[in-house]
């Protein structure tokens, strides 16, 4: 395989102020709206994803998946294959967790397919390993330790920037610890400590082994503990205080921190 990547190829487009403005605006109004996301991290993607991708195609484990043109998704839809790995696998775990929370990979995938879509010009690796990266996510969320509540997606988040490097990560970081903030604050629990958190995070991303850079096919059979070790994933220690704070002043597990402003 080719060491050089084409300029043709691969030529990154102008980042979008407006678009990325746009999609701030609506991710604000509505932070479930996933594909906000997207269309942001299009907006703000410029030659931010290109180093990243270099490091991945010229690592052993990246010039593999390339060559096989393996897609991780198929991997992580197969929902029989992950029902037979070992209990407290890193595959269980995952199938646990998107069971919970009513998500499937497929679903990612279909609400990112026009931020796909927007890189038809890139070479084929490069194509693979966007996707690569959007399927990563929710195996973040499970390696990381990091639930799907408000806070638990803007840890997930500024955990992913240093890893991905993918600017929207660390704008929606920044904005969405502010919207906890304020979300807890109208609650009038009195609960601290969230910009400590996603600090944590974030550290704990940069801390970690670069997951892009990991056969993540293989580790789905490994236990999950055992993983996190290896890897160095850090505890979410700060997360889990808020959580545990909020437990204890409710009498519940917080499932979203807006359902906490309309209790209050």
């Amino acid at each position: 395989m080719s060491q050089v990547i084409s300029s043709s190829a691969t030529k990154p487009k102008r980042v979008r102020p407006l678009d990325a403005a746009i999609a701030i605006i609506r991710l604000l109004r509505d932070p479930q709206d996933t594909t906000q996301v997207f269309r942001l991290t299009d907006a703000l993607r410029g030659r931010s994803g290109v180093k990243p991708y270099q490091r991945f195609r010229d690592s052993p484990v990246g010039a593999q998946i390339i060559a096989e043109r393996r897609h991780l998704i198929h991997t992580l839809a197969d929902r029989a294959a992950l029902a037979s790995l070992p209990e407290n696998s890193v595959g269980r775990c995952y199938l646990a967790f998107m069971a919970e929370e009513n998500l499937t990979a497929e679903g990612l995938a279909e609400i990112s397919s026009d931020a796909m879509t927007a890189l038809a010009n890139r070479e084929e690796g490069a194509r693979l390993f966007a996707m690569r990266m959007r399927d990563m996510h929710d195996l973040y969320h499970v390696l990381a330790g990091y639930g799907r509540d408000e806070l638990g997606e803007v840890c997930v988040l500024a955990f992913s920037y240093p890893q991905q490097k993918i600017r929207s990560f660390a704008v929606i970081a920044f904005l969405g610890r502010l919207r906890v903030g304020q979300l807890l604050r109208q609650s009038k629990l009195k609960i601290s400590g969230v910009a400590e958190a996603v600090r944590e995070a974030a550290a704990h991303g940069a801390q970690a082994a670069w997951l892009p850079g990991e056969d993540l096919e293989a580790l789905l059979a490994e236990d999950i503990d055992a993983v996190r070790a290896r890897l160095g994933i850090a505890p979410p220690a700060r997360y889990q205080a808020i959580l545990q704070q909020i437990a204890a002043r409710t009498g519940t597990k917080v499932s979203t921190f807006s359902a906490l402003r309309a209790q209050s």
